[in-house]
């Protein structure tokens, strides 16, 4: 099943890369568990985030990046407070799931 342009759910339940069918984690836990994590200044996410984050908050702010092992395919990116867990979160939902909800 499809997650996104670079994730999917396989049929033994891990989740792996939609590019090489790599392993990148279980939908139990961690999507992302055996992808290479990348963490910068907020910065480098391109021109367009300038502005230094100590001019509108107190907490430090980074870029995260999360590539696949296999092919290193960019997964995902956020930007977020450096001294939080990554807030994004996945809820799948399939008929052959029935109703229950898996949250990954």
């Amino acid at each position: 099943m499809k997650i996104d342009d670079n994730a999917r759910l396989h049929t033994d339940g891990s989740i792996v890369c939609s590019h090489c069918d790599h392993p990148l984690g279980t939908s139990a836990g961690d999507p992302f568990a055996n992808a290479i994590r990348r963490e910068r200044p907020s910065q480098a996410a391109g021109p367009g985030v300038r502005a230094e984050p100590s001019h509108f908050t107190d907490r430090p702010i980074g870029l995260r990046q999360v590539f696949c092992p296999g092919c290193y395919v960019l997964l995902a990116t956020e930007i977020a407070p450096t001294d939080e867990p990554s807030y994004r979160r996945w809820e799948l939902q399939d008929q052959c799931l029935g109703d229950a909800r898996q949250d990954i």
